[in-house]
């Protein structure tokens, strides 16, 4: 695919410190809501799953066995508005605080993929997705912003 005819998906998730609703996690979880509405308002957004974990629970997805493991799942024009989106908006301030709220990673803990544009993708291909990343590492088919910066500098 070209630039012209796709776009990116992005899934990521994590494991909160302490359950949804504990005072631990607050300054996280409260701000859920106001930082999903600015993705939406965001130059390149496309598209956004409102409840991945449910979704991911029904398909008995094991990586969210654990109750606080959270996610997202969303699609927008380019890697470069994802990325905009990412770093330079408030969602970069939660993320540098991220070792407030979240156990540390261990590896990779986001995935992205080209899709064609107007196709919205599911969680079975999110799934796919996570699963080629975690066993062979950021190829053509499940890869991160360092596997695409080494390939589409931007």
């Amino acid at each position: 695919m070209n630039g012209s005819n796709r776009h990116v998906a992005h899934f990521n998730w994590a494991t909160l410190l302490d359950d949804v609703g504990s005072p631990g996690v607050a300054g996280f979880v409260d701000a859920i809501g106001r930082v999903n509405a600015l993705a939406e308002r965001s130059d390149g957004f496309i598209w956004r799953s409102g409840d991945e974990n449910v979704a991911a629970q029904a398909i008995n997805w094991p990586l969210f066995d654990d109750p606080r493991t959270i996610a997202s799942f969303s699609v927008w024009e380019t890697p470069e508005a994802l990325r905009s989106f990412v770093y330079r908006t408030v969602h970069g301030a939660f993320y540098r605080r991220k070792a407030e709220w979240f156990v540390p990673g261990s590896g990779v803990n986001y995935v992205l993929w080209w899709v064609p544009v107007g196709t919205v993708p599911g969680f079975e291909d999110a799934r796919r997705r996570v699963e080629t990343i975690a066993q062979h590492g950021p190829t053509e088919h499940a890869f991160d912003f360092t596997w695409l910066d080494a390939r589409m500098p931007v």
